[in-house]
C-alpha cells in the first residue's frame, strides 16, 4: 500500500516570538493569533531560533521582538536577513500587569513581548544603518573619554589638596590649569614617599594618554564631518547659534535620518523636551519634562542653548522674556525648544 506523505505547511499563518535577551541565553515565547504555543530557553544565538522556526513552522510568517538596550541591533539584522520580521521595542512601551512587575522572570518577560506583538500594542523603534550606528558610537566614545579625563583631573587636584600643595602664582587662575607648563610643574612634584609620588605620576600618565586619544578622535570626527555622508547637513547645522563640531555631529549621528520624524513635535518628543501630562475631566496639570528622552542629546542640547544665549541676541531675548514669567530652568527648556525647532527645520528644508 502506498503511503501519503504529510508535509507541514503554515503558509499564511502568523507566529509571534517574544525574546528576552541575556548574554548567554534567550527566553523565547511563541504564540499564534489564537494559541500560546510554548516558552523555552536557548543559547543566545539567532541562528538557533531561525532553525527552530523553519523546522517546526515552515512557510509561516514570523514576527519577533525584543527590548532595546545593551545588546543593540545585531540580532534584529540577523533575523531580518533570514526573513523574520523583528521589532526592537522600547521597554517602557510594553504593556505590563502589576503581577508581572512584582514577579519579574525571564519567561514572563518573553510572554509579555509575544502578547504585545500579537495584540499590536507596541511599535518598533528606529534601527539605524550600521554605518550610522558605528559613527554614533565614535561620538559616544569621545564623550566617555572626556568624562575619564575630567575624573583624572579631579583626582590629581585631590592629591594636591590632600598633601597641602598650593599652586604657584602663575597658576592661581583656573584658566591657566592643564597647559603644558602646568603639567610640567605637576611632573616635577615629589611627595614624601615614593608610593605617593608614583600615585601622582600614574594619574599624569593616564591624563596624557586620554588627552592624546581625545585629540586623535576629535581630528577623526572633524574629518568625518567633511565626508559625503554628513557634509551638507553639518555645514547647515553649524550656522545655528550654539552649535559647533561636536554638537552638530552628535545630532546627526543620534537622529540619523530627519525624515523619520513626522513633525517638529515628534522631534521634540524624541529629544525629551515635552512635559508629562496629568489630565482628568476639566483639569489639566502639565508636569515636568518627560524622562523619555535620548539621554545623549537632551543634555547636549541644553548646553548648546546656554551657548546660544551667551552669543546670540535673539536667543538672549527669548530666554529673558520667558524668565520674566517662569523659573529659570523652565525658561531654559522653553528656549531649548526654540533651538530644537531651528535644528529640525534646518535639516528638513535642507533635505527637501
Amino acid at each position: 500500500m502506498q503511503t501519503q506523505s504529510k508535509q507541514l505547511d503554515f503558509t499564511g499563518q502568523k507566529f509571534f516570538c517574544g525574546i528576552d535577551m541575556h548574554r548567554k541565553s534567550w527566553a523565547i515565547t511563541i504564540e499564534t493569533e489564537d494559541v500560546s504555543m510554548r516558552t523555552f530557553v536557548q543559547n543566545a544565538d539567532p541562528d538557533l531560533l531561525i532553525q527552530h522556526m523553519q523546522n517546526n513552522f515552515p512557510g509561516a510568517s514570523i514576527i519577533a521582538g525584543y527590548e532595546a538596550g545593551y545588546f543593540g541591533f545585531w540580532a534584529q539584522r540577523k533575523l531580518k536577513e533570514s526573513g523574520i520580521e523583528c521589532l526592537v521595542i522600547n521597554p517602557a512601551d510594553i504593556p505590563t500587569t502589576n503581577k508581572e512587575k512584582n514577579q519579574k522572570r525571564d519567561p514572563s518577560d518573553s510572554r509579555k513581548i509575544a502578547r504585545a506583538l500579537r495584540n499590536k500594542d507596541v511599535a518598533a523603534i528606529w534601527v539605524p544603518p550600521v554605518s550610522v550606528q558605528e559613527d554614533r558610537q565614535y561620538l559616544r566614545i569621545r564623550k566617555a573619554l572626556v568624562k575619564d579625563l575630567t575624573r583624572n583631573k579631579n583626582r590629581i587636584k585631590a592629591i594636591l589638596e590632600l598633601n597641602g600643595i598650593r599652586y604657584p602664582a602663575i597658576f592661581e587662575q583656573p584658566g591657566s590649569h592643564w597647559s603644558r607648563r602646568f603639567i610640567h610643574w605637576l611632573e616635577e612634584i615629589r611627595l614624601t614617599e615614593e608610593t605617593g609620588t608614583e600615585s601622582l605620576q600614574s594619574l599624569l600618565r593616564s591624563l596624557n594618554f586620554h588627552r592624546s586619544e581625545l585629540l586623535i578622535i576629535s581630528r577623526r570626527i572633524r574629518k568625518l564631518a567633511q565626508g559625503d555622508r554628513y557634509k551638507r547637513d553639518y555645514e547647515q547645522l553649524v550656522t545655528i547659534p550654539g552649535i559647533g563640531l561636536i554638537v552638530a555631529m552628535t545630532i546627526l549621528t543620534e537622529i540619523g535620518d530627519i525624515s523619520r520624524f513626522s513633525s517638529v513635535d515628534h522631534f521634540r518628543s524624541y529629544l525629551g523636551l515635552i512635559p508629562t501630562a496629568h489630565s482628568s475631566g476639566e483639569k489639566d496639570h502639565p508636569g515636568k519634562i518627560t524622562n523619555r528622552t535620548n539621554k545623549h542629546l537632551r543634555a547636549l542640547l541644553v548646553e548648546a542653548t546656554w551657548s546660544a544665549i551667551r552669543t546670540d541676541a535673539g536667543y538672549l531675548h527669548t530666554y529673558r522674556r520667558y524668565k520674566q514669567r517662569m523659573k529659570e530652568n523652565h525658561a531654559l527648556i522653553r528656549t531649548a525648544k526654540k533651538l530644537a525647532n531651528q535644528i529640525y527645520y534646518t535639516l528638513k528644508n535642507g533635505n527637501n
